[in-house]
């Protein structure tokens, strides 16, 4: 595995991130959500933000009620905590259960680390079969033969320059580093170096990075809306108005002095939502379903877009589905989770970024709210 990890990181869309995170923590088996706040909370540690990170990381702790050691699980990312804990001189709260580590010997490791390339075979491949015995020594001595991963060079290259306290070639390694990066960034093989962190706690990953201000508070929110709606409180009371009561009062209350109310699409027929479903080969949740059979799409208001018939639907990625105009402020998608059988819904914005609904009737909810809010 070379140093990339994927495509460029762009620092013209780094909403990328934000989407691709979000989609994981909405859609990812808990394993995975874990690993994704965790690495998120590191990236965000190296643009200068340990606040907004330790807010994520409180809320992934109260949401989830895992022991904080499964945030740690992997010992690259524990070492990067406990290197940044040690350089911040504070061990926040949510932190409380995480085992200590011997940071002079995690440094070694840490070390060993950098110089070594990353396997290309992966662990158990061979089995433990007596063919499988034979060859996995063959497999260890070509890894050891391979090339140094340029990435872990570049890190291991800035620690020793920040060691030197030569700031300018820290930043000039770090921006080659960034560009390397892919559209993931590893940051944990920067955070375990213990001369490095003092200077990515002060935000020195965010140039290379060519990151906006506001980008890691961004980041952390939509990430803590994501686990809000993948792990939700339990008892919270629903709205029981009847479909065709909230479209009509939508429709109302998007109506002025000038404008009366709108009248709603007709409802598509059981054939025509069997038919998308039959075309983008799933079943859409039911409480979408619903709608459908009542108003076959929503006309746009204003920032919120057109919603799409039946015959509309389009496949997003990921088993995603869009389910409105895509419009210069963004477009909104039915996201699937836990392997379809539940859906949340997911509006893309192009300023404010991703918002998470907990399902398509919250979705439009949340419209009737703000539109009472903006009439007030």
């Amino acid at each position: 595995m070379s140093g990339d990890t994927g495509p460029a990181w762009d620092p013209t869309d780094d909403a990328d991130y934000v989407e691709s995170r979000v989609t994981d923590v909405l859609t990812a088996p808990d394993a995975t959500v874990d690993s994704v706040i965790a690495e998120a909370a590191l990236l965000i540690t190296c643009n200068g933000e340990a606040a907004e990170a330790d807010r994520l990381c409180e809320q992934w702790l109260a949401v989830t009620e895992r022991p904080a050691a499964a945030l740690v699980a992997d010992p690259l990312i524990a070492r990067g905590f406990a290197v940044f804990f040690v350089a911040r001189q504070v061990t926040p709260a949510w932190a409380a259960g995480v085992p200590p580590l011997d940071l002079a010997a995690e440094q070694r490791a840490h070390r060993r680390y950098l110089a070594r390339p990353d396997p290309t075979v992966p662990a158990g491949l061979f089995g433990d079969s007596p063919a499988g015995r034979l060859l996995a020594p063959i497999a260890e001595r070509m890894e050891d033969d391979a090339p140094a991963d340029p990435s872990k060079r570049l890190a291991a290259e800035a620690e020793d320059a920040a060691t030197e306290g030569d700031r300018a070639l820290v930043d000039e390694l770090l921006t080659q580093w960034a560009a390397r990066a892919g559209s993931l960034p590893r940051v944990a093989m920067l955070a375990g170096c213990e001369r490095l962190a003092p200077l990515l706690l002060d935000g020195a990953l965010t140039g290379p990075l060519g990151l906006e201000p506001g980008w890691p508070q961004r980041c952390a929110g939509e990430l803590i809306a994501a686990l809000r709606l993948r792990y939700p409180a339990t008892g919270e009371p629903r709205t029981a108005t009847s479909w065709r009561e909230l479209i009509e009062q939508i429709l109302s209350a998007r109506a002025t002095a000038d404008l009366p109310p709108a009248q709603p699409p007709a409802g598509a027929s059981a054939a025509a939502i069997a038919a998308a479903e039959d075309r983008l080969r799933l079943r859409l949740p039911d409480d979408y379903r619903d709608f459908l059979a009542v108003s076959d799409g929503l006309p746009a208001d204003v920032v919120f877009p057109r919603l799409l018939a039946a015959t509309e639907l389009e496949s997003g990625p990921r088993g995603a589905v869009v389910i409105s105009e895509r419009t210069s402020h963004g477009f909104i998608t039915l996201v699937p989770t836990d392997g379809a059988r539940s859906w949340h819904v997911v509006e893309w914005d192009n300023v404010l970024g991703a918002t998470v609904h907990e399902d398509f009737r919250v979705l439009l909810l949340n419209h009737l709210s703000l539109l009472d809010t903006s009439s007030a």
